[in-house]
């Protein structure tokens, strides 16, 4: 069953099986499958989502596929991310390959084309990873951060010198006289 306006799903209308979007936009869409091609889409709820050269705030699923889509977030079991960007991915295991803003999965594939902010990975396979900040048990592939780990610990003892500095001229300025 198809359904060419999606967005009324409320709460005691069944669930359809598959949504086919096209050229649309709407605030939610609830569904076992989703299809979603040049359309815009507040937030998705189903199964299994397939967003093409669309934009969503949120998607939740267990299997997620997009290709030159823009998503807010995602929160999937599996997801695979083609030339899309995202805000913020979660799942179970993540292809990516396009930037990424935050990306917390279990085991992560990032393709050439793949660049994060944060890397938050149990496992992450790549040729190579390019990211601000990655965290990660185990990882295969050349890495490429933005600050190496003496430039980490010099901006650390930089930002906590700033910071005492602030406290102290605020207590020196601001701070209680004994009368």
């Amino acid at each position: 069953m198809a359904k060419d306006n999606p967005e009324i799903s409320e709460e005691d209308s069944p669930v359809p099986q598959i949504a086919n979007l096209t050229g649309v936009q709407v605030d939610k869409v609830a569904a076992d499958m989703a299809r979603i091609h040049r359309s815009a889409v507040g937030t998705v709820e189903a199964q299994e989502v397939e967003l093409y050269q669309s934009a969503a705030g949120q998607v939740s699923a267990d299997y997620v596929s997009t290709h030159n889509a823009l998503i807010g977030q995602v929160h999937s079991g599996a997801a695979t991310v083609n030339g899309s960007a995202v805000v913020y991915l979660q799942a179970q295991d993540a292809a990516l390959n396009g930037p990424a803003g935050i990306v917390s999965a279990q085991n992560a594939v990032l393709g050439d084309g793949a660049t994060t902010g944060l890397m938050l990975a149990t496992s992450v396979k790549a040729e190579r990873v390019r990211t601000v900040l990655l965290i990660a048990s185990e990882v295969e592939g050349q890495v490429e951060t933005a600050m190496d780990t003496r430039q980490v610990v010099l901006a650390s003892l930089l930002a906590g010198v700033a910071a005492g500095a602030v406290v102290l001229l605020g207590q020196f300025l601001f701070g209680r006289r004994k009368s």
